[in-house]
Order: C-alpha cells, then sequence, then structure tokens
C-alpha cells in the first residue's frame, strides 16, 4: 500500500529556489522497469540501511515499487573499509559498518550485472536542542507551526532535512522539509517547518533533524510540496536529480541525526 507523504520548502528557501535550477517538471513517462535505490548512512546504530526496488507500471497507469532481493550492495569508506550489506525485512543492512563524521562513503550496487555507484559525505554533528510551537500566518490563517532549535555551525554550506510525525505511528503522514544556511548561516534557528500538516491537541510528534551534504539537499529541494512515495523504508520521489550513476533513481545520504519529541498544544 502506498501512503501519501508531504514535502514541504521551508518559506524562507522559496525565494532563492525560484531563482535556481527546478527540476519538478522533468518527464515522468517511461519509469516502468527502472532501478530505485534509497541509501541512509547514519550515524546512529541500526538506522542504516539501503533499499533496493525496481519501479513496475500497474493497471492504473501508476508506478508500484517491487523489492530486489537479489542484490550485490556494499558500502566502503575512504580507508578501505568494505561492507557487504544483509538483506533482510525488505532492506540490505550493513554488518561491520562504521560511521564517522567528515567521512566520505561509496555505494555500490549490482542488480542482474548493472553496477550502480553513488557517494556521500558525512557532515559534523548538529544537536537539536528543542522544537518549539508557535502559531505561523500560513497566507491565509493562523496555523501551528513546529520550529527547531538548533545553532547553525560558523562555516558555511550545512544543509538539513526535518522529518516530523506522530510518535510511533510509521503509517502516518510524515513532512518533510529542506533548510540550509544560505540565510541564517551561523546563527540559531527561528524558521519553521511542518505548517502543512497539523497535529492535534495533546498529540505526541516526533522531529528529526538530519545533516545531509549538498547532493541529498538538492534531491529533496526539487519536489516542494510534490508528494512522494513511500516504498517500504522510506520515501523515493518519481524523478528527482539523483546522485546515484547509471541512471538509478533514488538518493545515497551519509548523515547525522538528532530527535526531540514534543506534545501539541493549543
Amino acid at each position: 500500500m502506498i501512503n501519501k507523504k508531504y514535502f514541504i520548502i521551508s518559506a524562507f528557501m522559496l525565494l532563492l529556489l525560484s531563482c535556481g535550477d527546478r527540476d519538478a517538471d522533468i518527464p515522468l513517462d517511461n519509469m516502468s522497469g527502472r532501478i530505485v535505490i534509497e541509501g541512509n548512512i547514519s550515524d546512529q546504530n541500526g538506522q542504516s540501511f539501503v533499499a533496493v526496488s525496481r519501479t513496475v507500471k500497474i493497471s492504473s497507469g501508476d508506478d508500484e515499487y517491487s523489492p530486489v532481493a537479489n542484490a550485490i550492495v556494499t558500502v566502503s569508506d575512504s580507508q578501505g573499509h568494505v561492507d557487504t550489506l544483509k538483506y533482510e525485512n525488505g532492506v540490505y543492512k550493513p554488518v561491520n559498518l562504521v560511521s564517522n563524521y567528515g567521512e566520505i562513503y561509496t555505494l555500490s550496487v549490482t542488480v542482474d550485472g548493472v553496477t550502480y555507484k553513488a557517494t556521500s559525505k558525512m557532515p559534523e554533528y548538529v544537536n537539536l536542542d528543542d522544537v518549539k510551537q508557535s502559531k505561523i500566518f500560513d497566507g491565509f490563517n493562523n496555523v501551528s507551526g513546529l520550529i527547531p532549535i538548533f545553532t547553525d555551525p560558523a562555516a558555511k554550506g550545512n544543509y538539513y532535512l526535518f522529518k516530523s510525525k506522530l510518535k510511533d505511528d510509521d503509517n502516518n503522514d510524515t513532512s518533510y522539509t529542506v533548510m540550509s544556511d544560505e540565510i541564517g548561516n551561523g546563527e540559531v534557528n527561528g524558521k519553521p517547518i511542518s505548517i502543512d500538516v497539523q497535529y492535534g491537541v495533546n498529540q505526541y510528534v516526533t522531529v528529526e533533524l538530519q545533516c545531509i551534504d549538498a547532493s541529498v539537499y538538492n534531491y529533496f529541494k526539487a519536489f516542494p510540496q510534490a508528494v512522494l512515495h513511500n516504498s517500504g523504508a522510506t520515501i523515493t520521489p518519481t524523478n528527482p536529480p539523483s546522485n546515484i550513476s547509471n541512471g538509478a533513481l533514488g538518493y545515497f545520504s551519509a548523515h547525522t541525526s538528532s530527535s526531540k519529541t514534543i506534545t501539541i498544544q493549543e
């Protein structure tokens, strides 16, 4: 079953995006049979995985995702360590992988004799100090917004992906928001996320801050307010600018993670 998930761009980025390249109008025809790779290397134990699937055209004309269980999947680092991932419960999981800040990881996925590769650098860790709730004007009404409190590092060139959803509810809609420090470099963040997803009073909402590299940021920013598809473990926009070679869809992200859970107030 495909669940709808919502992706928003923080309001302070809209002007920048309107001046830059946009990939949301890429034609989506003839996508059946394409390999889709969703790779995540996290600094948190148990959160690293690679999902490999193939797009399959169904009777409605939409694409679904069929898991690929016979791929050869490895992740290596700049020190020469290579980990061959093990397939279990629909995804490939590391066996001996060690994550380190600043390390460059290379993903290799071989399916039916074709190899797809990608690299991603794990940024330095940024802590999510708090999440505050505030009324925010969305252009039409005052709505409940969530503001992640964190301090952007002094060095410019930091990119963030925020995920917010009801705590312990994997079937609930998840909101995705990207930010960069193009505006507000080195400052404490005061910009909201998740204003398009409204939660009920006394509900528990978990917000995760991921520090990501530029290629992953560009992947997610290509779909402002687009519907993303859940292929089992995570999400896959249909045809954004992938950092994976050989025509595969998807992304490979080595990232840090910090989370907070809050109770929604009136």
